[in-house]
């Protein structure tokens, strides 16, 4: 059985939406759903408010292996229990969780605000699916993708670091760097981001001279075939720029929302 996680930034982003759309894709999956306050009448069957109870729930599923995907809509649940796919909906509108950010980070998709398409097939590979059922889920996750981006008039706020006005480590390299992270290649991170390898290492080399450190190491050949890894200043500065965009994205949009709200809010 394949697990599939749903989380969002906030209320209405569509989460259940997205939950439903998922459910015709793949007639036998099961759909949980983790929340507060009582079961709403016509709403999912499978309703818990305790993470202990859903979990056991789910581990039943899995014994019986009755069901082909078991999709979870739920923030609590993600990074606390095994998950095939996590899929997030971010939205700049309504009041951001306070997990948002935690479990944006650890999400294979995500859709709306800041969303990388880039980044999607990596991510639905893992779950095996048929090409009829690829192209299906594609459209699903295209529109609601849409949906959030174009709902209401937002801040884009881009950072970048630059040194005597060229630029040194911005989003392009963040999302490489991530990519060697999780899957340990250049090639394959690169491959992600849909550049070519020598593109990609350009990129990296020319911004290894101009930050004046390595922020690769590789390894040649051995059992695994050899790979890329970041540097321990790598490391570093990949997480000192992810915390410094968070923190200025949430400020900005702070900004935003007190300066333009009276002034768009009927756009």
């Amino acid at each position: 059985m394949k697990t599939w996680h749903i989380a969002g930034s906030s209320s209405r982003v569509g989460k259940t939406h997205l939950a439903m759309k998922l459910m015709e894709i793949f007639p036998r999956a099961v759909y949980v759903k983790l929340g507060y306050g009582k079961k709403k009448k016509g709403g999912p069957e499978n309703f818990f408010k305790s993470e202990r109870e859903a979990l056991g729930f789910i581990a039943k599923l899995k014994a019986k292996g009755e069901s082909e995907h078991c999709l979870i809509e739920s923030n609590r649940l993600v990074g606390k229990s095994d998950a095939d796919l996590v899929i997030f909906l971010d939205s700049v509108e309504g009041d951001r969780r306070a997990d948002a950010d935690r479990v944006r980070a650890l999400a294979d998709i995500v859709l709306g605000y800041r969303g990388n398409k880039a980044r999607w097939k990596s991510g639905i590979e893992k779950l095996r699916l048929s090409s009829a059922q690829e192209v299906k889920l594609l459209g699903v996750l295209r529109e609601q993708h849409e949906y959030l981006r174009r709902s209401r008039i937002s801040l884009r706020t881009k950072m970048w670091l630059s040194r005597n006005r060229r630029i040194v480590f911005g989003e392009g390299l963040a999302r490489l760097l991530h990519g060697i992270q999780s899957q340990g290649s250049l090639s394959r991170a690169a491959k992600d981001e849909g550049m070519s390898y020598r593109h990609a290492w350009g990129d990296m080399k020319k911004a290894e001279e101009r930050l004046g450190f390595k922020l690769l190491e590789r390894s040649i050949g051995g059992k695994s075939g050899g790979g890329s890894s970041l540097t321990d200043k790598g490391c570093r500065l990949l997480e000192a720029y992810e915390e410094m965009k968070l923190k200025t994205i949430r400020e900005s949009d702070r900004l935003f929302q007190r300066m333009f709200r009276d002034i768009l809010e009927d756009t």
